[in-house]
């Protein structure tokens, strides 16, 4: 396969959509009017919706049910709503694929890469916590925990918003896709710890198992670092479902514009 790339234009209806699927309605998404007080000044795209993006395209033009063991993103700049966006995925080396997302400008907003293959273990440990001062009511250590029921019909909307035919989520026992397993901890994130308004920076994930839906998942994520004099929180997360560990992450954001209500 070679670099492959398509442009179009996000809506908020679209980032609506992936609120509503997700639970993930932190206003920098949804509500303009909040949004436009903080850095970004309009609305600006979910990252896991961006993700999901991505993903649907390794699916459309590798010609195949492709699902990822491994992501690591860095959301480099806002990607806005009603902006021409180009998206393109590149090999690298086999089983690794290079992603980029792009603004109509050419400033690339999100870059990473996925990995399929071999799915590794779940780990045991338990997030690492670092000693540091609190931030906007954040301490080390804090947690929140959600448990959300996936169905059929959540998948088959979501396929519909990112426009991907694999395969693996369709059917009468789809299973559950990545960008909405990973979108648990987008909500949680965005809605309760640290809150409205906060800012995705970087994010890996190591997605363990397969889920068949409909199915129940309970994702915790838990501050590991605080950094107040830059209002950067970093954050450990892991979901679980039918018995085992799905995924586990590391996440950095940047809590400047959060909102306490």
């Amino acid at each position: 396969m070679q670099e492959t790339s398509f442009t179009t234009v996000l809506t908020q209806a679209q980032f609506d959509e992936y609120a509503r699927l997700s639970g993930d309605d932190n206003p920098i998404h949804v509500d303009p009017g909040f949004a436009a007080g903080t850095r970004f000044g309009r609305t600006v795209a979910h990252g896991m919706f961006l993700f999901g993006m991505l993903q649907a395209a390794h699916a459309r033009y590798r010609s195949g049910p492709v699902s990822p063991t491994g992501v690591e993103l860095m959301f480099r700049a806002p990607t806005y709503t009603d902006d021409p966006v180009s998206f393109t995925i590149a090999p690298v080396e086999p089983g690794r694929f290079e992603e980029t997302v792009r603004s109509s400008n050419g400033e690339v907003t999100v870059s990473g890469s996925s990995r399929f293959g071999a799915r590794n273990d779940a780990p045991s440990d338990q997030p690492v916590l670092e000693e540091s001062a609190g931030y906007k009511g954040l301490e080390v250590g804090m947690s929140a925990t959600r448990s959300r029921a996936f169905t059929i019909d959540d998948v088959a909307a979501y396929l519909r918003l990112v426009d991907d035919p694999n395969p693996r989520f369709s059917g009468p026992e789809p299973e559950l896709p990545p960008a909405l397993l990973a979108g648990t901890v987008s909500c949680i994130l965005g809605v309760d710890l640290p809150g409205r308004g906060t800012n995705w920076l970087k994010q890996q994930y190591a997605f363990h198992r397969s889920v068949i839906v409909p199915v129940e998942v309970t994702t915790t994520v838990t501050v590991t670092r605080i950094r107040s004099d830059k209002g950067l929180i970093n954050l450990e997360s892991s979901t679980t479902g039918a018995g085992g560990v799905l995924v586990s992450g590391k996440t950095l954001v940047l809590a400047v514009d959060t909102d306490p209500r």
